[in-house]
């Protein structure tokens, strides 16, 4: 059996790459010093009374400081000098080398000049306001609104933030001191440092540039190593301590901020270079802080979005792992620094405005190895209360990727299909906030473009066990069942369904807007209702389950309300679209959405690469991850203004084109298998026009299962053909006879070949016909009637 490499080309690869260091990234952030630091100089706030005062008690502080770090330096050196007095060291060397070392350990291994500098956001409050009051409108209006805590010991004492602080800093020294010390041990000390290097920098950025470093340091003389790797670790400190009232009001988590920083890593290394040489003048040191705090508050406005109002902030943090401007910032003109975050972004109030054609904006990133119910930018129930997981503006486009609805298994056994977990479907991409919508609006969704994932080109229809979702026909065919089908471009093919191949119509299967608490108590009540009047041998609706539900990026007491309350994914509702498996809603369509809370609450999900009407198997349609790209507009007052009761659509120009005389129809009405004569019931006869099919493509070799597979999920045509003429309904489905790769015209007696088989659960090789079900079924008379008194 072959070994899977531990360390495959593309995993090195990614070790190895040093991309957030381009130089690029590092001379812009060097320019943003400056740029940042002119323009802090130019805002009167800067130059206050106040100010000058806090200027003051920074400078005391400082020399104090740093007279009681020299004090140690200045008794050796005094040690030293009376020592001139009794020893001869006029010829010597090894004082100067000991005063010289003092020097070197003081300001490059213990760093004090870094200590002192960023001890002043402690010392000199104002500071932080200085920063956020650099901040552009757009930033600084909400970002005041947030609870101001300690973004490393989230606390909202300074005292005990400042001591947090002084641990921290007395730990690294600590740390730096031993290492300089075991680089003098003899043979392994020319080690030691390169070994530390690259320990610490692998964790921090990567294989890639540690081994760099690692090399490099062998060679390099000690005093020229502690002095690089002493200014990197510095500034990569100090940018942390300038983010800080950042970090301070908007949380992220650990892994968040770590993501966040590593992103923009270039940038802010040449952005804290730049400060940190500044830092070193001797005593005025201290008061760059104050500049570099409001340099600090530009360089935020170009490499993140603006961030909400705090109620708004659920995933906030999570949008903001990637740099969405960053090859367009690194690239742009010194003189054009100012016009580069008029970008839209999930959390901004500007629009882009820009020559030509722009990069379509991503809004949503998911993870097809991480479980769904751990991504907080996903959610499967329908709630008002359920955080936004972004924002989109009116008018924007943009991309959102999606997970699929069922986590099936590409492999040749159904077991996945018969025991899966129907509290855990439907994890669709959202709630997202659709900036300016209102109650009584419409949302018009244009769809774009919808793809599958690169790394997933395969889907999937199912016939789930009758006793565990079901499907159209589970009485007749109850056995669990799959076939797995291979993306070719635009086309489909299968290896449980031979000798087929087709187009595909790819479309979103659920898109809605949340309801308002009014409309979830509808819903809640009127299938409530039907479950308790329920006189079938089978489920027919699902009520609000707290098991396993996912309300994306909520606290534990929201998510206990959507499990309480939640309406389910499952059913498409009149109020909101919601789950409705049209296979027609694909590129080009428009979807006109009723909207029931401020920002809409967008969500989408369940894409299918190919459908056929119906959806006959439940997990009917070739189900897949992918990316579905969206145009947003609200219509003001629409709901009113359509007379709008549930969704409209127009379709789109794009549908797999078959002649009208390329479709084999097959009729149904509404008298079932037994012969019991039932009235309009257009189930009834649909599911006679679906045997119908089934029947007759038999007869080429293909098994019940494998037609009922292929019905749900090929480009299949169901029509209404009759309502009026009782007692029957009328239905059709028409068969592209085109999907073959042989002749089904009905010209004559079949010649049977070996079709192979679906997948199955283990240990079963043909699934169970059952014709005798339904046989004590009652005459249906059709539903919304009056009955007689």
């Amino acid at each position: 059996m072959a070994q899977t490499p531990i360390l495959t080309q593309e995993t090195l690869k990614e070790k190895l790459q040093v991309s957030n260091f381009e130089p690029n990234a590092i001379i812009r952030g060097a320019q943003l010093t400056l740029v940042g630091a002119h323009r802090a100089l130019q805002n009167p706030k800067l130059f206050t009374s106040v100010h000058y005062k806090q200027a003051a008690i920074a400078v005391a502080v400082g020399i104090a400081i740093r007279l009681a770090i020299t004090i140690p330096i200045i008794g050796i050196k005094l040690l030293l000098w009376f020592l001139s007095f009794v020893v001869n060291f006029e010829h010597a060397t090894w004082d100067e080398k000991v005063v010289g070392g003092l020097d070197f350990i003081q300001n490059y291994v213990l760093q004090v000049p870094l200590f002192l500098m960023t001890l002043m956001r402690y010392v000199t409050p104002t500071l932080d306001n200085i920063h956020r009051s650099k901040l552009r409108n757009e930033y600084h209006l909400n970002l005041r609104k947030y609870t101001t805590r300690d973004g490393s010991t989230n606390t909202k004492s300074t005292a005990e933030a400042m001591t947090m602080y002084l641990m921290r800093f007395g730990k690294k020294a600590g740390i730096s001191l031993a290492i300089f010390a075991l680089s003098y041990v003899p043979y392994i000390g020319r080690l030691i440092l390169p070994a530390a290097s690259f320990y610490t920098l692998n964790s921090v950025v990567g294989l890639g540039p540690a081994a760099i470093v690692f090399g490099t340091g062998l060679f390099l003389p000690r005093r020229y190593l502690v002095i690089f790797l002493q200014s990197y670790f510095a500034s990569r400190s100090l940018m942390r301590e300038l983010l800080e009232p950042y970090f301070s009001r908007v949380h992220f988590t650990r892994e968040q901020k770590k993501r966040w920083f590593h992103e923009r890593e270039g940038i802010l290394f040449g952005f804290g270079v730049g400060f940190y040489i500044f830092q070193r003048i001797p005593l005025l040191g201290v008061l760059i802080y104050g500049i570099a705090e409001a340099s600090t508050a530009y360089l935020i406005t170009k490499v993140t979005d603006p961030p909400p109002t705090p109620e708004k902030s659920q995933g906030f943090a999570a949008s903001q792992q990637e740099w969405k401007n960053k090859h367009e910032f690194l690239n742009l003109r010194l003189s054009d620094l100012d016009s580069s975050k008029d970008s839209p972004s999930k959390h901004s109030n500007t629009i882009r405005i820009t020559m030509g054609l722009t990069e379509i904006r991503k809004v949503c990133e998911v993870s097809l190895e991480t479980p769904a119910d751990q991504q907080p930018n996903l959610s499967n129930r329908w709630h008002p209360d359920i955080p936004f997981a972004g924002s989109i503006k009116n008018g924007e486009t943009v991309k959102i990727e999606c997970v699929s609805s069922f986590k099936l298994r590409n492999n040749d056994s159904a077991d996945d299909v018969k025991n899966i977990d129907l509290t855990k479907i439907h994890y669709l991409s959202g709630p997202f906030e659709i900036e300016s919508a209102e109650p009584g609006d419409v949302l018009l969704v244009e769809i774009m473009d919808v793809q599958p994932m690169e790394k997933s080109p395969w889907g999937l229809p199912g016939v789930f066990d009758k006793k565990n979702g079901g499907g159209f026909l589970d009485e007749i065919y109850p056995t669990a069942a799959k076939a797995i089908w291979d993306f070719e471009g635009i086309y489909c093919s299968s290896r449980h369904i031979p000798h087929v191949k087709f187009p595909g119509l790819i479309h979103p299967g659920i898109l809605g807007c949340a309801p308002s608490a009014e409309v979830l108590a509808i819903w809640n009540k009127r299938e409530g209702e039907l479950i308790a009047a329920n006189k079938l041998d089978r489920i027919v609706a699902q009520p609000p389950n707290p098991q396993n539900v996912h309300a994306g990026s909520s606290d534990d007491t929201i998510k206990e309300k959507v499990g309480k309350e939640g309406a389910r994914t499952i059913p498409g509702r009149p109020e909101n679209g919601g789950n409705c498996d049209i296979k027609n809603l694909s590129r080009g369509s428009k979807v006109y959405l009723p909207v029931h809370v401020k920002g809409a609450k967008f969500s989408v999900g369940d894409l299918h690469f190919s459908q056929g009407d119906g959806e006959i198997s439940f997990c009917g349609a070739i189900e897949m991850a992918g990316v579905i790209t969206i145009n947003f507009k609200v219509m003001k007052n629409g709901v009113a203004d359509l007379g709008m009761k549930s969704p409209l659509y127009l379709p789109g120009p794009v549908e797999p084109h078959y002649g009208p005389g390329r479709y084999l129809t097959f009729e149904g009405f509404s008298v079932d298998q037994h012969g019991k004569q039932h009235y309009m019931d257009v189930t009834v006869a649909y599911r006679q026009t679906t045997l119908r099919c089934i029947e007759y493509l038999r007869r080429f070799g293909y098994s019940d299962y494998q037609v009922y597979l292929l019905l749900s999920c090929a480009p299949v045509q169901g029509h209404v053909a009759g309502i009026v003429d009782i007692p029957n309904a009328c239905t059709t489905l028409g068969l592209p006879m085109d999907i073959f790769d042989f002749d089904i015209s009905p010209t004559g007696p079949a010649k049977k070949m070996d079709m192979g088989s679906c997948a199955f659960e283990t240990g079963i090789t043909e699934g169970k016909v059952d014709l005798e079900s339904g046989k004590n079924s009652e005459i249906s008379w059709g539903g919304g009637l009056t009955f007689k008194e």
